[in-house]
């Protein structure tokens, strides 16, 4: 009989490592017949990889404007956790973290007795972008903490770098967890059976059993108890690195003109990404290290087509140099 309760899977990586792409391989081999549930997380002040995800019939949980580890969205998410754990009630959970996530506390998370034992077990994966990863380990603490927690890899964007550069990358993992292991690839595209198990439960007795002697607390009573928790937990939910997320958006004008300020933007930036729109088409932006891409896009979550929205990632803290680039280019924002 197979036991009640929710597995869960963290995917986790920097900003830009491929993790929506990943998410949306694996949803493709995931039984139909698994009740399943995305908590998509973005640092990013305005969702836009919930818009990536291409089942449109998955149910999901967003919580945007900061990472899920960190102090400031930490209450939503275990008010979530609790929401999942004993209304939703799926057999799997996939968390995608966001990418300047510190992960390496989410098993006190999951496994808190506030939770009565739903969250059963607890799988991570971290991607790794083989093209920018090197340089971006030197600037950022998030890396190191997302090598800490994670229990395998996958090495994306082999097609974009050698194998010396691999090899580097794997000796820098290992320094920090000498368990881990390696899946090499490109696109995210990975054999998923040696990664996770997912089995539909075959017998609900257990869980309806535990639906009737739960009691599920009041908004006042949850909020008391996210409050306890987080003063426990205070000197772990500080923010790894600092940098500010600043979202931009405009009624008008080309993708062109937008191009050439994707071409000027400052060197801090770190990730940048969003929607563009003209004459009825929708593009894609993505922007990872020193590099961009702008491609049409089509996707049945992509529900908002009248405005044009970027959001950028930066170590900067401040954002009228980006401003005035639009003003430039006859972009006005709203």
């Amino acid at each position: 009989m197979a036991q009640a309760g929710t597995n869960v899977y963290l995917i986790s990586g920097f900003l830009g490592s491929g993790k929506t792409t990943f998410l949306n391989h694996m949803l493709k081999e995931i039984p139909p017949d698994l009740k399943l549930l995305v908590l998509m997380n973005e640092f990013g002040e305005e969702s836009i990889d919930g818009a990536l995800v291409e089942d449109p019939e998955l149910e999901m949980v967003e919580i945007s404007k900061g990472s899920i580890f960190c102090a400031c969205v930490k209450g939503d998410f275990i008010k979530a956790l609790y929401r999942i754990a004993f209304v939703i009630k799926p057999e799997a959970l996939v968390i995608e973290a966001s990418g300047v996530a510190n992960p390496t506390d989410i098993g006190r998370d999951l496994f808190n007795p506030m939770f009565k034992g739903m969250y059963k077990s607890l799988k991570k994966v971290c991607l790794i972008d083989a093209e920018n990863f090197l340089e971006q380990y030197e600037i950022f603490t998030a890396l190191e903490k997302q090598i800490e927690a994670a229990d395998k890899f996958i090495i994306n964007k082999m097609d974009l770098t050698d194998k010396s550069i691999i090899d580097q990358t794997k000796k820098v993992i290992l320094k920090h967890n000498s368990n881990a292991t390696f899946v090499e690839t490109s696109f995210a595209r990975v054999d998923l059976s040696d990664m996770f198990n997912f089995v539909s439960r075959t017998d609900d007795v257990i869980s309806k059993k535990l639906e009737e002697e739960t009691t599920l607390l009041n908004d006042d009573a949850l909020e008391e108890m996210v409050d306890r928790i987080l003063e426990d937990e205070a000197a772990q939910v500080t923010p790894p690195d600092k940098m500010i997320s600043i979202a931009f958006r405009w009624l008008s004008g080309s993708v062109e003109d937008f191009r050439r300020i994707a071409d000027k933007l400052p060197s801090d930036v770190i990730r940048a990404k969003g929607f563009i729109f003209e004459n009825g088409q929708s593009y894609l932006y993505s922007h990872v290290g020193h590099s961009f891409d702008i491609q049409p896009f089509e996707g049945s979550r992509l529900l908002d087509k009248s405005v044009n929205r970027v959001v950028v990632i930066r170590r900067e803290f401040k954002e009228d140099d980006i401003h005035s680039m639009f003003a430039e280019q006859g972009l006005t924002l709203i």
